[in-house]
């Protein structure tokens, strides 16, 4: 643990060509995201070697100089859970940055904890305790107060140093390629969130046919495409609770999506042949054209693989100092016993590719785990035949 001085009041400024010749700088933005579907940008923090600088882009428009910056690939972007982040610069500038280093996934390798908040982070590695309670605040109002001022500074003058005390642990831990590949997922993360099938892949399909699934997907694809035309939230056009209904019940004509929850007479009407024509489509695919089916299947069985499983990612987890949920999701784990099962073989999900396989695919190797069905209680195969690269 080390103590930092007090980080000096941030300056506002619309660029600083030094930028481009930092070997890194941290980055936060600050937006508003009530009503739109896109964010609406307030303000861009920048962090170097000299001090910390807030872009202010309500009243600077052209933002191509630090546009020049997130593009670099000789100058580290420096971020804490940027998920956000990158959306927005993909949407202000056309593409998320080259180079990138997240404190909270380099954390979490660090054996510091899941998802670690930037305010705890901060805490833990230089006794500092930061206050957020501007976070909440309208960015897009100007003047700027002098507490906002001050959050926006403070939220990026410790990522520099975190950034060199984590690489350093990471380095110590021979963890720096797993965090390079980690970054290289959330990179890969962002670009599904900006297409159309990212509000369908994370709504809950468990129990739904191959035909309602084909249902969500095409509802699902029309609402993305509806509010991104139209800047409105998902929600504003179709709640997820509306459109997983309208897959679910199949909706026939005008009355039967009338009495939908979330969709009133004026919806049915305005939203009603498009949607009826959706449902349609999805009733006339042939069935080699059906989405697969997810979630629980295989009974008992695929139970005890996900528990069994469970224990083995707990265990080498706990061996790591990393948290089970880190190594393997359990939304990941549960369809990866399934699919497993249903095959008779290991099937590798690609979320745990690389560096996770690398550590559990020698312990799952060794393990009794049931790959394929019991009959009548008893194991028909304890071996494993084959692994099988998940799709």
């Amino acid at each position: 643990m080390m103590r930092l001085p007090p980080p000096p009041t941030p300056e506002v400024v619309d660029r600083d060509d030094r930028w481009l010749r930092e070997p890194a700088v941290g980055l936060d933005t600050e937006f508003v995201r009530e009503r739109t579907f896109y964010p609406r940008l307030g303000l861009i923090q920048v962090a170097d070697s000299s001090g910390c600088y807030l872009v202010d882009t309500v009243a600077v428009r052209d933002q191509s100089p630090l546009a020049e910056v997130v593009r670099a690939p000789t100058v580290t972007k420096v971020f804490h859970s940027p998920s956000e982040d990158l959306e927005i610069f993909h949407h202000a500038f056309g593409f998320a940055p080259e180079r990138m280093f997240d404190c909270q996934v380099a954390a979490t390798l660090c054996g510091m904890g899941g998802s670690l908040g930037y305010v705890h982070l901060v805490s833990r590695l230089f006794e500092v305790e930061l206050a957020k309670g501007a976070q909440r605040s309208n960015w897009l109002r100007r003047p700027l107060s002098e507490e906002q001022v001050l959050y926006a500074g403070l939220d990026v003058a410790y990522l520099l140093p975190a950034h060199e005390v984590l690489q350093a642990k990471l380095g110590d831990l021979g963890r720096e390629a797993w965090a390079e590949e980690e970054f290289g997922r959330l990179l890969r993360a962002c670009e599904l969130r900006l297409g159309p099938e990212w509000s369908y892949g994370r709504l809950r399909r468990s129990g739904l046919s191959g035909r309602q699934l084909a249902a969500l997907r095409a509802v699902c694809e029309w609402r993305e495409e509806r509010a991104r035309r139209r800047d409105l939230p998902r929600g504003f056009v179709l709640k997820d609770e509306t459109v997983l209904d309208i897959a679910r019940r199949l909706p026939r004509n005008g009355r039967e999506l009338a009495s939908m929850r979330g969709i009133g007479p004026k919806q049915a009407r305005r939203y009603g042949p498009a949607l009826r024509e959706l449902v349609r489509r999805a009733a006339s695919l042939p069935e080699n054209e059906l989405p697969e089916r997810v979630g629980r299947s295989g009974g008992r069985s695929s139970v005890r693989l996900a528990e069994g499983l469970r224990e083995l990612v707990a265990r080498v987890a706990g061996d790591l100092e990393l948290p089970s949920e880190a190594l393997v999701p359990r939304r990941v784990l549960e369809a990866w016993a399934v699919r497993s099962l249903s095959r008779g073989e290991w099937v590798w999900p690609a979320e745990i590719e690389g560096w996770r396989r690398s550590v559990l695919e020698p312990e799952v190797m060794r393990s009794d785990l049931p790959v394929r069905e019991t009959s009548g209680g008893r194991r028909r195969d304890r071996g494993v035949r084959r692994v099988r690269r998940g799709k």
